[in-house]
């Protein structure tokens, strides 16, 4: 009777143990800014070590967003009014100033040039449009798009050993990860605040409930007021464009 107790016991315990077992879950991206998001990809090394990877900078957030507010790009050449052009380092263009210059790098110098002056900019997009919700049309509700994980774990199949990962503004970078294996990769990263202060960042960043010079994100746009100032791609300034197709 007492060894069929202690067995007994033993099962208990067993079951016990894996009905209460934490599922394992995917570890959280690091985030970054959008600066160091787009030197990653330019310079293809990885944000926080320095390695040299394959780096792919991926805009999580639906095909429309992608199409109508604009996604991540390099800028080719910048076009000026005299006929004349310049092609930027690694195509990092950052237009600063309030608005009223576009400044950059040319052969390592630093470099500007007034914004009155140019006439066009040759934009190259750089962020692959893998969305972690779609819109759908009848119900203008966010729903999950089926093929998510599957399209990011064919990453890996092509090389890519670090991804950017960015949203509107850093919630569904976040919360995307856990739909995929992040081990698969060497690292997983997010355009967010770096101090761990989730939602200012991403394209458009934080919109301070419309507060001084709040909602969403534009070049110039003084954050630094705020408590947590935005880190997005938008408010940095870096280059984006509208228009550009999310399947190709």
């Amino acid at each position: 009777m007492k060894v069929l107790r202690v067995h007994l016991m033993s099962i208990f315990v067993l079951m016990v143990g894996t009905c209460v077992a934490a599922p394992v879950l995917a570890a959280e991206p690091v985030p970054i800014t959008a600066a160091s998001a787009f030197d990653a990809f330019a310079t293809q090394t990885d944000p926080q070590t320095g390695y040299q990877k394959s780096v792919a900078l991926i805009d999580v957030r639906s095909r429309a967003e992608y199409f109508w507010v604009g996604t991540a790009t390099q800028v080719d050449d910048i076009v000026l009014k005299d006929g004349s052009s310049i092609t930027p380092d690694l195509g990092k263009v950052i237009l600063d100033h309030e608005g009223k210059f576009l400044t950059y790098t040319l052969n390592g110098r630093d470099k500007r040039v007034q914004v009155k002056k140019v006439d066009s900019l040759v934009h190259s997009a750089i962020a692959r449009s893998i969305p972690f919700k779609l819109w759908n049309e009848e119900t203008a509700k966010l729903e999950a798009n089926p093929d998510f994980a599957t399209d990011v774990a064919n990453l890996v199949q092509e090389g890519i050993e670090v991804v950017v990962l960015y949203c509107r503004s850093g919630g569904r970078s976040t919360d995307c990860t856990y739909q995929f294996d992040t081990d698969a990769f060497f690292a997983v990263y997010e355009i967010d605040d770096p101090a761990g202060n989730r939602g200012f960042g991403g394209f458009e960043g934080n919109s301070y409930k419309n507060i001084y010079n709040g909602y969403r994100g534009f070049p110039g746009r003084q954050t630094s007021v705020q408590t947590v100032p935005s880190v997005s791609w938008t408010d940095s300034g870096l280059p984006m464009k509208t228009s550009i197709n999310p399947l190709q």
